[in-house]
């Protein structure tokens, strides 16, 4: 068996969550590949991790062909600059179902056996990339967000136009109902209509979407496969000794907070600033945060804030979570976040949003607690309930990482994936035969 993943870098979310996998599969005797198109952070490569070379075409010298090339290329142009160019930079991500750039796939240096794609934005132009791969050959989607189902957002903010093949999107300029949106859903469905396609979401909540969108071929399988996570990596380790290591040497209650980007809108770090402003009483706690950018203003009123930096490195993350004696993910939208499993791993409860993924591993008094969605005062309730209750919050960080071993284990996600791929793989035989 020989597996490639593909992802857009080699770095971030799901990234992070496609690599984890592909280590597991050379763990576990399994040939894996793991393909990326960019990288502007210039990362330190791993064996099987390599940047794809396309398949480009040579330029033709039939006019007819070169009239049909230029109208989309002047298509696309068009598309952009009228929906997106202008577009506010704080609203959620949007990327179109074709690019500048044709992307078959180099049938010389990918394997066609299995292909497991995972975040393909802006990596990906859907009608050459999905015209290079074998109709008969299983695909597997790994769904990070929402950008696969939809006509080009990646969290759609509760807009359920997706359903009937966008338009009128709300997060581009100049929405109509033939807009960018409606015509890239319309290019993703004609590009994967006749694929072999199955569909993997790593919560219920995704799962459930995906299967409402009519993107996706009818002949389309759905599953549901956890993240997973080495837990030899993450572990629960002595509280005060990880807070020395991260220079955090305060006896106060520290509240955690991670994410790529402080920035990120959908992330909701502003909402957790209005919910430290909300506790009773905010002397008794600390707040410490990782991510890249610069934290906003804020009141002098609020607790001490610890600004970490970016961290991705898996010694500094454990101690990250380890220091933490809760941490709060108020995403005001996502899919299965990765800091509150993280973090878990780690023996540290979590407090989060009842949305999206979250509420699939966040088990009132259990794991934690959830708030009413985007409600910073009911945030600052559920976090006071673990700021005055010590004893709590260490039963909860051991029922967290009893969860993370029973449910969130690389190892079993990695069987997981395998039993799939030999299903997929013999019933292709079966049909050749």
């Amino acid at each position: 068996m020989i597996v490639n993943h593909l992802n857009t870098f080699p770095y971030g979310g799901a990234a992070t969550a496609g690599m984890r996998l592909h280590r597991q599969m050379l763990n576990d005797g399994i040939q894996s590949n793991f393909y990326f198109a960019n990288d502007d952070r210039k990362t330190s490569l791993e064996p099987g991790v390599k940047k794809i070379a396309w398949d480009r075409p040579n330029s033709t010298t039939n006019p007819i062909a070169r009239i049909f090339e230029k109208r989309r290329l002047r298509r696309i142009y068009s598309q952009y600059d009228e929906h997106i160019a202008g577009r506010d930079e704080n609203l959620e991500l949007f990327s179109m179902a074709e690019l500048e750039q044709r992307t078959a796939l180099p049938a010389n240096e990918v394997n066609q056996q299995v292909f497991h794609l995972h975040w393909l934005a802006f990596m990906i132009d859907f009608p050459s990339f999905f015209s290079s791969i074998p109709v008969s050959t299983p695909i597997i989607w790994t769904l990070h967000d929402m950008n696969p189902l939809t006509g080009g957002c990646h969290y759609s903010s509760g807009c359920n136009r997706f359903v009937k093949g966008c338009g009128k999107c709300p997060l581009i300029q100049s929405p109509g109902p033939r807009d960018v949106s409606a015509q890239s859903f319309r290019i993703k469905k004609n590009a994967l209509r006749k694929h072999n396609l199955n569909v993997v979401a790593p919560s219920i909540w995704l799962k459930e979407l995906a299967q409402s969108s009519p993107v996706f071929p009818r002949s389309t399988t759905f599953h549901h496969i956890r993240l997973g996570f080495d837990l030899r990596q993450l572990f629960p380790m002595n509280k005060q000794a990880a807070r020395k290591q991260l220079g955090l040497e305060s006896e106060k209650i520290l509240i955690g907070f991670g994410c790529e980007s402080v920035g990120n809108h959908r992330k909701g770090f502003d909402l957790l600033v209005s919910a430290l402003a909300s506790l009773p009483d905010k002397s008794k706690v600390e707040c410490v945060v990782f991510g890249s950018g610069n934290l906003p203003a804020t009141n002098s009123d609020l607790p001490k804030i610890h600004h970490l930096g970016f961290i991705n490195d898996p010694e500094q993350l454990t101690q990250f979570y380890s220091a933490c004696d809760f941490v709060v993910v108020p995403s005001r939208e996502d899919n299965q976040p990765q800091v509150g499993l993280e973090a878990m791993a780690c023996g540290t409860p979590v407090v989060g949003f009842e949305i999206g993924g979250i509420s699939e591993y966040v088990k009132p008094g259990i794991t934690g607690w959830l708030a009413r969605p985007e409600n910073a005062a009911d945030l600052g309730v559920q976090m006071n309930k673990l700021i005055t209750d010590a004893d709590s919050r260490k039963l909860m960080g051991q029922r967290c990482h009893q969860m993370m071993q029973q449910d969130f284990d690389i190892v079993k996600q990695s069987r997981k994936y395998q039993n799939l791929y030999g299903s997929l793989l013999d019933a292709s035989a079966r049909i050749a035969a």
